[in-house]
């Protein structure tokens, strides 16, 4: 049964894959040496942090019986590939 819960996580993870779509973006004009301005890089940060904290509010409602551990280690390692993306300096 498709519960008004399930709605909201199927949305959560739409939004965290136009979350890795932007800091994608933002790696991509990075990589091509392109001047990135560090209010982007915030707003983007901001956004990708946002999505990622409703999600695992979301994700620790449902849990699907997996354990809290888990699903904190899932939704740090979002963030911090989301932030590695759009915080490291481009490749030598």
């Amino acid at each position: 049964m498709i519960t008004e819960a399930s709605i909201v996580f199927l949305g959560m993870a739409v939004m965290t894959m136009i979350a890795f779509n932007l800091s994608n973006s933002l790696r991509g004009a990075i990589n091509r040496g392109e001047t990135v301005r560090n209010v982007a890089k915030l707003f983007c940060s901001g956004f990708c942090i946002l999505v990622a904290s409703l999600f695992l509010i979301t994700h620790l409602d449902l849990s699907y019986g997996a354990p809290k551990t888990l699903i904190f280690f899932f939704h740090f390692f979002i963030i911090t590939f989301q932030m590695a993306m759009i915080w490291f300096p481009p490749p030598k």
